[in-house]
């Protein structure tokens, strides 16, 4: 058995977890699980023996399309574990407003010089009716993005199964893999700069000097490259690349870098950008965007809350754009009009007879009349046209 001496909690940002427990002889471990870029920067010099064979498995899950997870541990002597210990209390203890950066370098403190221990794979299927509304929406114009926390090959592999990705399409990906290996940060910084930068602007030489009108590219960049991309020197030249492609993939993205990227687009392209999601992650991303839709479902109510939409699967937003939408836009610009034909009609009267008795200053309406002519006597046509008006049948929307 093993008796659980304290945990460190997963958060979007940390994207791991860990637990330290002690077995039945004293000794004391700690065991660390999260996304396996994390979790293979913190390996320490002995413990990167599985490293290669554990890479090679989780690019063999993504490709399969399935969810997957780094495991490593550490064994921690009694003096270390009680001097971390003492620490971790008094960040947990503290009422300061610095305390979750406080808890944050206490766990990265004891969160190194792990030791690889293998990987885990969960299968993740796609609601039924996902690749179809993606489709139907595509054929209506709109352009559609993903962002989402899972690994490159099990986004590019979900990218397939729900029609964003066709064989044919040409992938440029963006990302940082030749630099992991710099062991001087600033130098390292400056160089993913660099090359995040130089990627970008051969990308969209490639995409410029196309000749093919029926050449197709697809955008697949990681959290890491994303972070450079987006900052303020070259943001604009990454909306630029990404409007030119036909589809666009952010992978292992933090829900800062969600809302960051639908901010970008919306205030970038001053275009209308819709976000869904189903999970926490999502919520600062629903809230950035002009219409935000939440999925209710396994994930929790968090992005439902946050949302100005809920529907129950993703499927339902094929009808929720494609029928409501156009019949919204149709009921909202025709009742519009409707209440501007109908106060223009009834002034002009009023100015016509006016004309005619030469501006005496005699009313053709009863006082009541005047009175009760928008809020009675015209108001039942004009909402009726708002609420009920079907200019086509949902059968044609949906074709």
């Amino acid at each position: 058995e093993y008796k659980l001496l304290n945990l460190l909690e997963f958060n979007s940002t940390r994207k791991r977890m860990s637990v330290i427990v002690q077995d039945e002889d004293g000794n004391i471990f700690l065991l660390c699980k999260g996304a396996d870029s994390v979790i293979f920067d913190r390996l320490g010099k002995n413990g990167k023996d599985y490293q290669e064979a554990t890479h090679t498995h989780l690019a063999n899950y993504g490709e399969a399309g399935l969810r997957t997870l780094a495991l490593a541990y550490k064994s921690i002597t009694e003096t270390e574990y009680s001097e971390w210990n003492a620490m971790f209390l008094r960040a947990k203890t503290t009422i300061n407003v610095d305390r979750e950066s406080l808890l944050e370098n206490a766990s990265d403190l004891i969160e190194k010089d792990l030791i690889l221990v293998g990987a885990t794979a969960v299968e993740d299927k796609l609601q039924k009716g996902v690749p179809e509304c993606i489709d139907k929406l595509a054929q209506a114009g709109l352009k559609i993005w993903v962002l989402t926390g899972d690994k490159t090959e099990t986004a590019i592999n979900i990218g397939f199964a729900c029609s964003l990705l066709r064989q044919g399409m040409k992938q440029i990906c963006l990302s940082l893999k030749s630099l992991e290996e710099c062991s001087n940060q600033d130098k390292s910084a400056k160089a993913a700069k660099e090359s995040i930068s130089l990627q970008i602007t051969n990308a969209y030489q490639t995409i410029s000097l196309e000749t093919n009108p029926d050449s197709a590219y697809a955008l697949i960049i990681d959290g890491k490259a994303l972070a450079y991309a987006l900052e303020a020197d070259l943001k604009d030249q990454f909306l630029k690349l990404a409007i030119n492609c036909a589809s666009v993939i952010c992978c292992r993205v933090s829900p800062k870098q969600k809302a960051l990227v639908t901010r970008l687009v919306k205030e970038g392209t001053l275009k209308t950008t819709l976000a869904i999601g189903d999970g926490a992650n999502d919520v600062g991303m629903i809230q950035e965007a002009d219409i935000g839709i939440g999925i209710s479902g396994v994930e929790g109510m968090q992005a439902v809350m946050a949302s100005d939409f809920s529907i129950a699967q993703f499927r339902f937003l094929e009808r929720l754009l494609v029928v409501h939408g156009h019949w919204c836009y149709k009921r909202i610009s025709q009742m519009i009009c409707y209440f501007f034909y109908k106060n223009i009609a009834f002034g002009l009267t009023i100015f016509y007879f006016e004309a005619y008795t030469s501006f005496s200053g005699q009313s053709i309406y009863d006082d009541w009349y005047m009175l009760l002519f928008n809020v009675i006597l015209t108001s039942l046509p004009v909402i009726s046209l708002g609420v009920f008006e079907q200019d086509v049948s949902s059968e044609v929307c949906l074709q």
